[in-house]
């Protein structure tokens, strides 16, 4: 029997952790996109330490390939792409415009291993004949050099972004081709807007004010961010999940304030600014901001690390060459005027 063909894009920690899931429940046949690593996984393949799925020297996927491109012409077509790459809309590529030349029409299920709300929105209007999946998944797991270090569970909520019914039986066989008894856990879940609010709790939290301050999860909290800014957040963000129609228990709130005691570690968004790296801002703080704008709520802290981290994700992609400022243009000029022009010079919408 053909087993049902898996493409992964995005081989950080989640995505590589994915792959050898695939892998050992032997269920489907997994192919993982490794771009800048690949060399190295083809000389020494990854040191892996897991403490769900055990630990393996010199691990390879059953396939892996330096570009989308490729992929789709020696492994597909493919019954499903897990997209586990950042989302960065307002950088140079999409997560649509990546994964084009690996999606069948109609034929393949994609499934969004990604954080944020309203994600879906562009992935849907892209591929309009198929299937999108929501994966809000809930693993530690890094990726360095080679080493992927994956500590606690590795569990996946799989759910449809309206609720579709045409959609569950992709989501029962997502659920038997990466569940592994006793491994993992898959929960086919019919709320995964929810689980993706109550996610947020999280990271419109502790990723910005990590990544503004360069400090890590802890020691923000032992400086007294749990009260000042991290816990009215979180309250601002489960308010606009009310308005949206959720409500977020008080629980929630308080598993994350506890959930990395004693790590002294950094989020996402923080270690992004130190590898000079571009953010999920708009995925994590500006689309839950555009439905608190929508319905009336008030947000003035989410708004402060939005604008800040905007700021931010500008200088990044200044030093990269992304966009480009030339002084003269803005000699003699009204500051009022500075944004039009540096909006036509960099070709922005």
């Amino acid at each position: 029997m053909t087993l049902p063909k898996v493409l992964i894009v995005g081989a950080g920690g989640i995505g590589t952790i994915n792959a050898l899931a695939l892998d050992l429940n032997g269920k489907a046949d997994a192919t993982l996109v490794v771009r800048s690593d690949y060399n190295l996984v083809k000389e020494k393949g990854y040191e892996i330490n897991s403490s769900m799925y055990g630990n393996f020297h010199n691990w390879r996927p059953n396939h892996f390939v330096p570009s989308i491109d490729v992929a789709a012409k020696e492994h597909g077509p493919f019954d499903f792409i897990m997209v586990t790459t950042k989302n960065i809309p307002d950088g140079p590529s999409s997560c649509e415009s990546i994964i084009e030349s690996a999606v069948t029409p109609g034929f393949t299920t994609i499934v969004l291993m990604q954080n944020g709300i309203d994600i879906e929105v562009p992935m849907k209007k892209a591929f309009p004949n198929n299937v999108v999946l929501s994966g809000v998944i809930y693993i530690g797991s890094s990726n360095e050099n080679g080493v992927v270090t994956a500590k606690g569970t590795d569990t996946i909520r799989i759910g449809s972004f309206n609720d579709n019914p045409k959609e569950f039986a992709a989501m029962e066989k997502f659920a038997e081709i990466y569940q592994i008894e006793g491994k993992n856990t898959v929960v086919v879940d019919h709320e995964c807007r929810k689980a993706r609010w109550e996610k947020l709790v999280y990271n419109v939290s502790f990723n910005p004010l990590t990544a503004i301050v360069n400090m890590d999860v802890n020691r923000c909290q032992i400086h007294g961010a749990n009260e000042t800014l991290i816990r009215p957040a979180m309250r601002e963000l489960i308010a606009i999940a009310k308005s949206d129609g959720y409500d977020i228990p008080e629980k929630t709130m308080e598993f994350f304030i506890h959930i990395g005691d004693g790590f002294f570690y950094c989020p996402s968004m923080c270690i992004d600014t130190r590898k000079k790296q571009l953010m999920e801002i708009e995925v994590i703080l500006g689309n839950p901001l555009k439905v608190a704008e929508k319905n009336g709520v008030d947000a003035p802290i989410l708004n402060t690390f939005y604008n800040l981290l905007k700021l931010k994700q500008m200088q990044l992609k200044e030093d990269k060459g992304l966009v480009k400022i030339d002084k003269e243009d803005y000699v003699g000029n009204n500051s009022d005027e500075y944004p039009s022009i540096f909006i036509e010079k960099n070709n922005l919408k």
